[in-house]
């Protein structure tokens, strides 16, 4: 019987580590649709298998299976790991097992997500699952699968500095057209005042940001300041030239990015943008207009960055290239500025 238990055991182990590294390898993938739908489903299986294999292993008063004989949903296992976790350090699981649930919750309705704009926020979440997940790995199985593997979320086509407190605001609530999407980002900052309220300091999001110097790990009063203060306004930006690509603040912090970073977060040369424009501008033209809005683009670290041919060298040639959100910026000041305005 022991050794039926324990060959479960590791077989959920397993299979919950295959999840987690696919659904990392579609999230890294620089083109690929449907991507947050298939990340979170990938994630939360992954969670559900190590919490299953976490009870099977710790929790001998607990069973995995109900009486049909089918395994325990998500919820069930969530709320068995946390009961028995937080005995032993009172609100040490609390913070992960409502990160889970919101993931959940927009899992379960990702059909009223659509032609919204929520990437930033369910990144921030799966980001801070995904870290999490390691983290409860490492701590409960005795197995460093970061440093097996290497392998670590990265944020894809959005703005550098990219900050929790930039999409919690309740302008970013309002930006968004279903009462679905506010609703999903209000109960977000719900979850961070709450767990504030019952002194609960550990963050349910994760943001990766690029820094001048190093700064604290982000607690949950921290982003309710953040996010009060920025209530009614714009998101803040400030150009930097470092890059720490973890939250982890003995993490080292890279002087300049490299290649595969830098086309990460800026994809489309010259060429690109023109055509992408041509088929997603309606009357579209090379004019004054164009170029007006590509010279104010270049000014912002948000949407273009020079990349050097030798970034060793500093007279070598350089190239403009755009980030996803200065594509769809260009798009948005080129249909709003009237013709002939320049």
């Amino acid at each position: 019987m022991a050794k039926k238990r324990k060959m479960v055991q590791h077989n959920l182990l397993r299979n919950s580590i295959a999840a987690y590294f696919a659904a990392i390898e579609i999230h890294n993938k620089p083109n690929i649709f449907y991507r947050y739908e298939t990340v979170t489903l990938l994630l939360m299986n992954a969670w559900e298998l190590v919490l299953k294999a976490y009870i099977r292993k710790h929790i001998k008063t607990r069973t995995i299976f109900e009486d049909n004989g089918h395994t325990i949903p998500l919820s069930k296992a969530l709320i068995y790991a946390e009961e028995h976790i937080n005995q032993k350090k009172a609100k040490s699981f609390t913070a992960t097992k409502e990160n889970l649930f919101l993931i959940e919750e927009y899992r379960n309705n990702t059909a009223h997500f659509y032609n919204e704009s929520l990437e930033p926020q369910i990144f921030m979440l799966v980001a801070r699952a995904a870290l999490n997940y390691v983290e409860f790995i490492k701590v409960h199985f005795s197995k460093d699968i970061i440093k097996d593997e290497g392998l670590f979320i990265m944020p894809l086509g959005f703005k550098l500095p990219f900050r929790p407190e930039d999409f919690l605001t309740k302008r970013a609530a309002n930006s968004n057209g279903s009462i679905e999407s506010k609703k999903f980002i209000e109960s977000i900052v719900k979850v961070i005042s709450d767990l504030k309220e019952n002194d609960v300091e550990e963050s349910i999001v994760l943001g990766f940001d690029i820094y001048l110097e190093s700064i604290k790990k982000a607690s949950n009063s921290d982003l309710l300041v953040a996010i009060t203060s920025q209530d009614t306004a714009d998101a803040s930006f400030s150009r930097t030239t470092s890059v720490r690509l973890t939250d982890d603040p003995n993490a080292p912090v890279y002087s300049s990015l490299s290649d595969d970073q830098f086309r990460s977060l800026y994809p489309h040369n010259h060429a690109d943008l023109v055509e992408w424009c041509k088929t997603n501008i309606n009357d579209f033209s090379q004019g004054y207009r164009f170029n007006d809005i590509k010279r104010e683009l270049k000014k912002d670290k948000r949407y273009a960055n020079d990349r050097r041919l030798d970034s060793r060298n500093p007279k070598s040639a350089s190239q403009c290239f755009y980030s996803v959100e200065g594509l769809n910026e260009l798009k948005r000041q080129f249909e709003e500025r009237p013709e002939g305005e320049v």
